[in-house]
């Protein structure tokens, strides 16, 4: 008999034929700049990693990989646990946990099915950065799908499923994760978070499972800056009305246990988890220090020279001079202070009033963006800015999509050669 032991979010463990699998477990504490929280408590403790044999994550985002939870493991518990990971041109995560001391990490490459044990198996497939798995155990499959986005999502579903063959229990995303919207705009959100729902409706019908499991949506928007997404996102106890009527629909709570195959009643979980959802009627107040102007100017001439030094920046002045790469008018809601943000010349500070810039957010979101490749989708997945000029969160991204990639073992323009770069960038698996 196979059993989930639910930890929290998107964190799971699985017990077959005596082994216990733990995939992406974020016990505690805030993501992404201090912007998300998680809905309930978990009630899975460091010390219940004792006896666990394989570690499984994702990607790198901390709601999957919360470096915070995986330090809180004991190091004599470390010491006995295998971590499973895609292999990256970087491997950095990989390093990481190797640092920490687990007994083993094993880097999968795509489709690479890995014996656990006991007739138990593993295959890992990677999505850009991020990953889904297939695990199979002698008497059922599961495919973890987690927040995996394709851009022709019923082709790419549909060639999972040519691949892996049938899958038994999916678990999928249920709501969006990132920006969906300025604060008097709910249109777009209840946009995107029924194209969640309707991505579902593809997921099952190309796989066909007999239960669904949504999750990694167990989250609430916990600063005043991006409260407002809380209203257009889907809430667990909706999707499961909606599901529930077209298949076995199991949502678990943190601590529930799921005997995989039995009738499960979610009742009680949809309880506790409305009444998590009405606790969380206001923001949390964190005070955040605003980063000086002189400290961003230090931050962008270094942001510049890595750049110029890793990468041959002729590359780009093409998509310059055609406008697809173009500054940025960003206004500073901390320091009321505006600048024009170029990946060629860095921050030029300007008078431009708050109403006429593309985009607003703290300083020390520019900071982030300025120091790490990861900045940008910190803040496009935290949601913790305004967009004045429709789309300009695209223009955004452009300018600090180099160190992004750069942090990943990508280098332009030798990025244009890399096989796996290009035909992700084409959507293809």
């Amino acid at each position: 008999m196979d059993r989930i032991v639910w930890i929290n979010h998107a964190g799971f463990e699985l017990q077959s034929e005596g082994l216990r699998i733990v995939c992406d477990p974020w016990l505690d504490g805030l993501a992404f700049n201090q912007s998300w929280a998680l809905l309930s408590k978990t009630k899975f403790k460091p010390g219940d990693f004792l006896g666990v044999d394989y570690l499984w994550f994702s990607h790198e985002h901390p709601d999957h990989f919360s470096p915070s939870s995986i330090r809180s493991i004991p190091p004599e518990i470390r010491a006995s646990i295998t971590v499973l990971f895609q292999r990256t041109n970087d491997g950095r995560l990989a390093k990481f946990c190797r640092e920490l001391g687990f007994k083993e990490v094993r880097e999968l490459g795509d489709w690479e099915r890995f014996e656990l044990g006991y007739g138990v198996s593993i295959t890992v497939k990677s999505v850009d950065d991020d990953s889904f798995c297939f695990i199979k155990t002698p008497n059922w499959t599961y495919l973890n799908i987690n927040d995996c986005v394709a851009a022709n999502s019923k082709a790419f579903h549909e060639g999972i499923a040519a691949r892996v063959g049938p899958v038994n229990i999916l678990l999928t995303q249920f709501s969006f994760a990132n920006w969906a919207g300025n604060p008097d705009d709910p249109v777009p959100m209840r946009a995107l978070a029924n194209e969640k729902l309707e991505q579902i409706d593809v997921q099952l019908d190309a796989y066909h499972p007999k239960a669904l499991i949504p999750f990694a949506s167990f989250v609430w928007f916990c600063r005043p800056d991006n409260f407002h997404l809380n209203v257009g996102s889907n809430k667990i106890g909706a999707v499961h009305a909606r599901f529930s009527k077209r298949i076995d629909c199991v949502v678990l709570y943190p601590d529930d246990v799921y005997e995989v195959g039995s009738k499960h009643d979610s009742s009680g979980a949809l309880e506790k988890y409305d009444f998590d959802e009405r606790l969380h009627s206001s923001p949390l107040e964190i005070e955040e220090l605003p980063v000086q102007k002189n400290a961003l100017d230090a931050l962008s001439t270094d942001h510049l020279k890595k750049m110029h030094e890793q990468n041959g920046m002729w590359i780009f002045l093409p998509l310059r001079l055609a406008g697809f790469i173009r500054p940025v008018k960003i206004y500073l809601t901390d320091l009321h202070q505006a600048l024009t943000y170029s990946m060629f010349k860095g921050i030029l500070w300007t008078s431009t009033p708050r109403e006429m810039a593309d985009i607003e957010f703290a300083s020390g979101a520019l900071a982030q963006m300025l120091r790490y490749g990861t900045g940008y989708d910190t803040l496009y997945i935290s949601g913790r800015f305004t967009e004045r000029r429709v789309g300009s969160r695209f223009d955004l991204s452009k300018n600090f999509v180099v160190l992004r990639r750069n942090e990943h073992g990508q280098f332009f323009p030798a990025i244009f050669l890399d096989g796996r770069y290009v035909k992700g960038r084409l959507g293809f698996s």
